[in-house]
C-alpha cells in the first residue's frame, strides 16, 4: 500500500512542471498575439482643431472614426443652401483636410476645419458726383454752388464665409437703391477746371484761322470781364457758351465777338501785348467740347 503511493505521488511530481511550461508556453504566445494584433491595428495620428494640436493612438479605421474620437459632433461637410439665410442668420460646419472614408494610417496627420456662412446686409454710401461748369461771368477763382446734390445709399447683401475665425470670401448677392443719388453742380470762373470735364464733340479737329487781342476796355458781347479763356468767335459758326479746346492756347469759350471775326476765323484773349505780338495770325485746330 505504501508502494502505491509512493508511485502516485511521484507521477503527480513528474507532471506538474510540464503543466505550469505548458501554460507559461501558452500565455506566451497570447501576449505575442495581442502585441503583434495591437502593433498591426493601433495607429499614432496626430489631430488639429483651430489652435489646438493633440496626437494619441487609436484603432479607428476610417478618418471618419478618428473624427468622432476627437470629440467633433457638429455637421461635417455643408448641408444647407446658405441662399436661403435669412440677414444675419449663419450655418456652421466642418470641413476635414483628409477623405472621411480614407483608412488611418500610422503617423497619419488630420486638420479639422470649422467653417461658418452668414448672410448681411450692409449700407453702402455713393458720394455724389461732381459736376464743374464754367461761368464766364464769375471771376477767375471764383466758385459757386448752383445744386449741392445729395449722396446716395444702396444696401448690399452678402454672403460671408469664414474658416477658424477668418474671413475666406465676401460675396455680394443682392443690391438695392434706398437713395438716389444727386449730382452736386457747381459753377466756378476757373475756364481749364471745367472744360477738362468736357468730351469731344468730334473726334476730328476743326481748322480756324486764330489772332490774339489784349484788354480793350470793352465788355466782352456776353458781358463776361475779359481774361485768358475767352475767345471771340462768328457766333453764326460757333454758337456763344461753346467750349473748345485750342491747340497751343488751351481751353476757352465763345464768349465774345468782334467786327473782322467772320467765318472760320476765331480771336484769342492774351494777358499782355507781348504775348499778343508772339502769337501773331496763325491756322491752328480747335476741338469742340460736349457737356
Amino acid at each position: 500500500m505504501l508502494d502505491v503511493e509512493n508511485s502516485v505521488a511521484g507521477i503527480r511530481t513528474t507532471e506538474n512542471p510540464l503543466l505550469t511550461t505548458a501554460a507559461y508556453i501558452i500565455f506566451g504566445l497570447l501576449v505575442f498575439g495581442i502585441s503583434l494584433f495591437m502593433l498591426h491595428s493601433v495607429k499614432l495620428v496626430r489631430v488639429q482643431t483651430g489652435e489646438e494640436s493633440t496626437s494619441f493612438f487609436t484603432f479607428a479605421p476610417t478618418v471618419r472614426d478618428v473624427v468622432k474620437e476627437a470629440g467633433i459632433t457638429g455637421s461635417i461637410g455643408l448641408n444647407a443652401s446658405p441662399a436661403s439665410l435669412k440677414d444675419g442668420e449663419k450655418i456652421s460646419y466642418y470641413t476635414v483636410s483628409e477623405d472621411l472614408a480614407a483608412t488611418v494610417r500610422d503617423g497619419m496627420k488630420i486638420r479639422i476645419y470649422h467653417n461658418t456662412i452668414t448672410k448681411k446686409t450692409e449700407d453702402e454710401i455713393i458720394a455724389a458726383p461732381v459736376e464743374r461748369k464754367w461761368n464766364i461771368y464769375l471771376n477767375s477763382g471764383q466758385v459757386r454752388v448752383v445744386d449741392p446734390g445729395k449722396n446716395g445709399m444702396v444696401k448690399n447683401t452678402y454672403l460671408i464665409s469664414y474658416r477658424d475665425g477668418v474671413t475666406i470670401t465676401r460675396q455680394k448677392i443682392g443690391s438695392s437703391l434706398v437713395t438716389p443719388v444727386q449730382k452736386k453742380i457747381i459753377e466756378t470762373g476757373t475756364y481749364e477746371v471745367a472744360s477738362r470735364q468736357g468730351s469731344l464733340r468730334t473726334g476730328r479737329p476743326a481748322k480756324f484761322v486764330a489772332t490774339a487781342y489784349t484788354y480793350t476796355g470793352n465788355r466782352t458781347a456776353t458781358g463776361a470781364k475779359t481774361r485768358h479763356g475767352i475767345v471771340a468767335v462768328d457766333p453764326r459758326v460757333i454758337p456763344l457758351g461753346t467750349r473748345m479746346y485750342i491747340e497751343g492756347y488751351g481751353y476757352g469759350v465763345a464768349a465774345d465777338t468782334g467786327g473782322f471775326i467772320k467765318g472760320r476765323r476765331i480771336d484769342v484773349f492774351l494777358t499782355t501785348d507781348r504775348e499778343v505780338d508772339k502769337w501773331g495770325r496763325r491756322t491752328v485746330n480747335v476741338y469742340f467740347l460736349g457737356e
